[in-house]
């Protein structure tokens, strides 16, 4: 105890040089614990403090250094330091500008030790081999089922409108007539020529013939560009006879009349007066509407009712509307079998999320990281790699708390929220679980967006551990959350996970779970044990 007063007395001293002093609450301090290192002077001087300058090695860190700060009458500035590696560290003289003089105070000895191991109460484990993550399933490939579907069915919509819009287009562009359409549009073409006006009675009566002739071959199905005049008029005799046509003969026998004064006019070099020319151009108009007529008649059934015939275009066009339609229903039905197989065996609300998406589906189908965090650390496996967050600490707080660190993911009103706490304390604080309980619900409920805390308390174990479990229910929103929050208390120590989520969340259930079962708790040794 003695030894102790000493060591206290030493410690708390002032290292004075003139106007600078120097303060520090400690020169040994464990591995990653923090040093309070303070320069103060007299506030009405002027004060230029320094970059503080550490140990050769670079073995001591300075992990901030705050502003200065007056307090009765004197100027503090003050530096928090830390080392993470064991031994024993000098740290210089530090120059001191007060009043544009030099001042240096006194140097330091820094002596970090690393924690005290009693292996015969704290087994020794042997090292971990590398974490492997557990093998995949084919459930964690369906959502790639999902994806090959809805790729199938976009290139098959894809290849109809591509293969209906190629083949308007192929339509539009062949500009597909009927014969006699055709043939009507060819006499209004040659009339627009003007070749009469030209004196150009041959190539008129030339292209006026070819126009009967291409009709009568396309409606009657008979060779008529390469045959002479007798032999197409014989052929249109024996097709009107055999296949019961109805061309009158009276139009069969001016037509070739028709033919024959054409050719005179053609190779005989006749020229025929203005109207006989005239009245030549309506015989042809007027010959091909009568084989029109004929061609096209309906044809009757016995009770006098007209047949509807198709024609081979008309019977193409349906056979490809029909295909095209058949082929759309077979990729809809392959989708709706799909979805109702995994409707059924996943349920509705896991392919609705699956689809529309969500939060937690995705953390806990996603990647999972295992991490350690804090100290005393707290090794888990998380979906999200915890971020670190800054904590200021209360003057009152910061004498009895030696470390603490926060580390979290989303918000406490956010859908979902984990997060790991851990605290040290001195070796003089007073620990008091219970009260540690009451004070942690009274932070909860206090949360921005919490409302209606409700809760319980359980005494649990946890990872081999004794630990109080505060399970409740809170209002968000709205929305109904439950609240879990496991506390191991040790001697010098205070590990926490708290977790939010939606109280109808069945993936965040799950997430819950497989944290829960990952947790491994690294625990001080006791005061008394290191002391032996």
């Amino acid at each position: 105890m003695k030894k102790l007063l000493v060591s206290i007395i030493l410690i708390s001293s002032l290292f004075v040089n003139a106007q600078v002093e120097l303060q520090v609450d400690t020169t040994y301090i464990r591995i990653g614990e923090q040093i309070q290192y303070v320069l103060s002077t007299d506030a009405k001087a002027k004060v230029q403090f320094p970059k503080l300058q550490v140990d050769s090695l670079g073995k001591i860190e300075v992990v901030y250094s705050l502003p200065a700060d007056t307090l009765r009458n004197r100027l503090y500035k003050k530096y928090v330091l830390t080392g993470f590696d064991s031994g024993m560290y000098h740290i210089p003289k530090q120059l001191v500008l007060i009043n544009n003089k030099q001042f240096y105070t006194d140097s330091l000895l820094i002596n970090v030790g690393t924690i005290a191991i009693d292996t015969t109460k704290q087994k020794l484990f042997p090292i971990k081999s590398i974490y492997k993550a557990p093998s995949k399933t084919w459930r964690d490939y369906t959502n790639y089922l999902w994806w090959i579907v809805g790729v199938l069915l976009l290139l098959v919509m894809i290849w109809w409108f591509a293969f209906k819009n190629r083949k308007s287009r192929k339509q539009k562009s062949k500009k597909l007539l009927s014969p006699i359409e055709a043939a009507l549009d060819q006499f209004q073409t040659l009339d627009s020529k003007q070749l009469l006006k030209d004196e150009k009675i041959k190539q008129y009566y030339i292209e006026l013939t070819e126009i009967v002739r291409d009709y009568i071959g396309k409606d009657v199905h008979i060779p008529t560009m390469e045959v002479t005049t007798d032999e197409l008029i014989t052929l249109l005799e024996l097709h009107n006879k055999s296949n019961k046509i109805g061309i009158d003969k009276e139009r069969i026998k001016q037509l070739h009349q028709f033919l024959q004064e054409a050719d005179l006019v053609k190779f005989a070099k006749l020229k025929p007066e203005q109207s006989k020319i005239q009245e030549d151009r309506k015989t042809a108009e007027l010959i091909i509407n009568e084989i029109q007529t004929q061609v096209h008649k309906p044809v009757l059934d016995e009770f006098g009712v007209p047949i509807i015939v198709e024609t081979q275009e008309e019977i193409t066009r349906k056979a490809d509307k029909k295909r095209r339609t058949i082929g759309l229903l077979v990729a809809a039905g392959i989708l709706l079998l799909a979805f109702a197989i995994t409707t059924w065996y996943y349920g509705i609300q896991y392919v609705k999320d699956t689809i529309i998406g969500h939060q937690t589906k995705e953390l806990l189908e996603g990647e999972w990281y295992h991490s350690s965090y804090g100290f005393p650390s707290v090794s888990l496996e998380t979906p999200k790699v915890l971020k670190a967050q800054n904590i200021e600490l209360p003057p009152q707080a910061q004498q009895a708390i030696t470390a603490m660190a926060v580390f979290e993911y989303g918000s406490m009103i956010g859908g979902f929220y984990f997060s790991v706490n851990t605290t040290e304390y001195v070796p003089e604080a007073e620990l008091d679980i219970d009260k540690g309980v009451v004070r942690a619900a009274e932070m909860a409920s206090n949360q921005p967006g919490v409302s209606n805390l409700e809760y319980e308390v359980e005494d649990i174990e946890l990872a081999g551990q004794e630990a109080k479990l505060i399970k409740g229910t809170f209002d968000s929103k709205g929305v109904k959350m439950n609240y879990s929050q496991y506390m191991i208390m040790g001697d010098h120590s205070l590990q926490q996970i708290i977790i939010a989520k939606r109280i109808d969340d069945t993936y965040a259930n799950e997430i819950q779970e497989r944290i829960i079962k990952s947790i491994q708790l690294q625990t001080l040794p006791k005061e008394e044990d290191s002391e032996e």
